[in-house]
């Protein structure tokens, strides 16, 4: 199925790719801001979303060795940590299967979402450029991305056919957990081959780091514990430490109308999950439990003109990942985790019907998934997602609008089971006032529906990888979201951005914890649950420029998640804000930031409260031109006030606080 599913796809874009013509982006300024999410093209902003845009300089500021730690400090993004080799991202409180995290505008195509212990597989240390997008078009890349789409860009298809062979080499060293890392980049062209003008792109990446330091003990002792027979570590997190490499090379044949290409990249990634103090049992050392994952991905991408009367822009994606993860428990080797899938999309953009252009397109997914051992948890399964979509946009004088639709069916085919079917429709519309050329007003309402995934379905044993005994239900009816957003933008004498957001969401599936321990291996029991539940928030910051050189932000953000009839919605950030002060001149850029996190005391049921803090992080960076290139310099002091910092989002926040203070050295040449 997936191999006559790939071939179909391929062989229904070669027309396109025949008559394609050049299609120019402009991307080789360091700070410019370029946004994917307008169905009309590919470096114009959506006109009604809050979206948060990482490139240039700015992201190679907050590259980490995580997409969640990388975006963690975006309106109204935090990251939920597994350790320090895992970290997804959270926005507006949530997480998983409602945040969908792409790979150059496709899934990641991994086992991320079956438990919170399994790694996105994406690099941001490589990425060309990472968006936040929310609004009308998140559509165009799934039906389950009620809290936003995160879409990480690289150039590992090239789409242009560069001057001269370029690339960029750094080094960066991080004290907190002795981690290293080292990429290399490289982007060069073949004129006048007997194939035509060939554009080409190689990157890899190293990295390795010891066990994360903390201040004090990783789990504090119990109240009355002899600390004589407290196991927990001191002053570091046991079994922290990670190995990853990964390696990309593609090439593209750039034509008069397009460009087609394909990449190929390998991933592995070794890490080890912070233990429980006491083990399973409480006479028990503690188990250690590393993930070894593999992957190895193949992409094909292509985009067209004029291909169609009418139709300005054809757009082709396809991809093809074998994802596999073995969970090492105490040296033997545990259960595996496998992913095997394909997806691809198609995108025609049409010319202006009834005064709206938009994009309409096909999205389709089939992939086998299954967990094979003694904690088979999920039972194998085939799972088929097909999705048709359109997006548009029309304007009249000061005003601006953004429709979207879409409609999607899922099934699920489990092993020795009964199928199961969901079948989803969401519209978004949203709207602009420019009140005045300095101000303006958005609205956006959405009706989104999303299928509960396997794992919440299907769930059922022991997980020790995550401490857990998972529960699924497979009579889970569809989620239906219903949200309202408002916001006020000023860009004058300061750059003012106020959203605020009321999602209700109906039949909300959440993992609950139910207080009880499973008998047979003391793990805590959490279940599958809908509920319905509402998240109301705001997400404000201000600039104020108060000289040629320096620069005031004011910042913070909040979000409130209660269900209908028992409590709070678990593992949600809590309210913080705070104030950055920066400084450019010449070659040299810095910045002190001071942020203050509230206590979360609305955990859910059977959690914890996470205790405030005052966070201060330092940066410094120095660009330097010479004759072999641009060096860059930099140095990141974290969290300078050795604070304990207890994430709220992480179901190992009682295990594994944030690492305490650090500082992390880069050097990076640009050739």
């Amino acid at each position: 199925m997936k191999y006559t599913f790939m071939v179909a796809l391929a062989v229904s874009s070669l027309p396109c790719a025949v008559i394609a013509q050049d299609i120019q982006h402009n991307e080789h300024e360091l700070n410019e801001v370029v946004i994917s999410a307008s169905p009309l093209e590919e470096n114009s902003a959506g006109i009604n979303q809050a979206v948060s845009v990482l490139t240039g300089d700015t992201l190679h500021h907050k590259a980490a060795a995580t997409i969640g730690e990388t975006l963690q400090n975006e309106p109204g993004v935090t990251s939920s940590g597994f350790g320090p080799g895992v970290g997804k991202p959270v926005i507006r409180g949530q997480v998983g299967n409602r945040v969908k995290v792409m790979q150059d505008s496709l899934g990641t195509l991994d086992a991320s979402s079956a438990s919170g212990d399994h790694a996105i597989t994406t690099e941001a240390l490589v990425a060309k450029r990472i968006e936040v997008l929310r609004g009308p078009a998140t559509l165009r890349y799934g039906n389950g991305a009620i809290g936003g789409v995160v879409n990480v860009i690289d150039n590992r298809i090239p789409d242009t056919l560069p001057d001269e062979t370029t690339g960029a080499i750094e080094y960066r060293h991080n004290t907190a957990r002795d981690q290293n890392s080292t990429v290399i980049l490289l982007d060069g062209a073949l004129t006048e081959t007997p194939m035509g003008n060939l554009a080409w792109h190689l990157d890899g990446l190293y990295r390795d780091s010891n066990n994360t330091r903390i201040k004090g003990y990783a789990q504090e002792p119990e109240s009355g514990e002899d600390p004589a027979d407290h196991q927990s570590t001191h002053g570091y997190i046991d079994n922290t430490d990670t190995q990853a490499t990964s390696g990309t090379a593609g090439v593209s044949w750039i034509g008069e109308k397009g460009f087609i290409g394909i990449s190929l990249s390998e991933m592995e990634n070794l890490y080890g999950i912070p233990p429980e103090a006491h083990g399973h049992e409480s006479d028990e050392e503690p188990e250690l439990i590393r993930i070894d994952m593999e992957q190895t991905r193949f992409d094909l991408k292509a985009e067209w003109a004029d291909i169609f009367p009418g139709i300005e822009l054809g757009r082709f994606r396809l991809s093809h990942n074998d994802y596999e993860h073995v969970e090492i428990e105490s040296g033997e080797k545990g259960t595996r985790f496998t992913n095997e899938a394909i997806e691809g999309r198609i995108e025609l953009l049409h010319q202006e019907v009834a005064g709206w252009t938009g994009a309409v397109g096909i999205q389709l997914e089939d992939r086998q998934f299954a967990a094979i051992g003694e904690e088979a948890f999920i039972p194998k399964s085939d799972i088929r997602n097909g999705g048709i979509f359109w997006v548009g946009e029309t304007s009249h004088g000061d005003w601006s609008y953004e429709l979207g639709l879409r409609v999607d069916r899922q099934t699920i085919d489990p092993e020795d089971d009964s199928e199961i079917s969901h079948n989803t429709q969401s519209l978004s519309l949203g709207g602009l006032w420019q009140m005045t050329d300095d101000q303006s007003l958005s609205l956006s309402l959405t009706h989104a529906q999303r299928a509960p995934a396997v794992e919440e379905l299907l769930s059922f044993g022991p997980h020790h990888a995550s401490e857990s005994f998972d529960i699924g239900d497979p009579d889970l009816d569809e989620e239906t979201s219903h949200n309202v957003e408002f916001g006020y933008q000023y860009h004058g004498a300061v750059d003012l951005n106020i959203n605020l957001f009321y999602n209700a969401i109906d039949d909300f599936i959440f993992k609950r914890n139910t207080g009880l321990t499973d008998p047979d291996e003391g793990l805590s029991i959490f279940q599958y649950q809908q509920e319905d539940a509402s998240f109301k928030g705001i997400e404000a910051n201000i600039g104020v420029p108060l000289s040629d050189s320096w620069q005031l932000e004011l910042f913070g953000d909040h979000v409130r998640a209660e269900l209908d009839n028992s409590g709070d919605v678990p593992r949600i950030p809590p309210l913080r804000y705070g104030l950055a002060l920066g400084y450019q001149a010449d070659q040299w850029s810095t910045k002190l930031k001071l942020t203050e996190v509230e206590e979360q005391d609305h955990p859910g049921d059977f959690e914890e409260e996470t205790a405030g803090y005052t966070r201060l992080d330092g940066l410094i960076h120095y660009h330097l031109d010479t004759a072999n290139g641009t060096w860059l310099l930099s140095l990141k002091a974290n969290n300078l006030l050795d604070e304990e910092i207890r994430n709220a989002t992480s179901f190992l926040r009682e295990v594994a606080p944030e690492p305490g203070r650090s500082l992390e050295l880069g050097i990076r040449l640009s050739f």
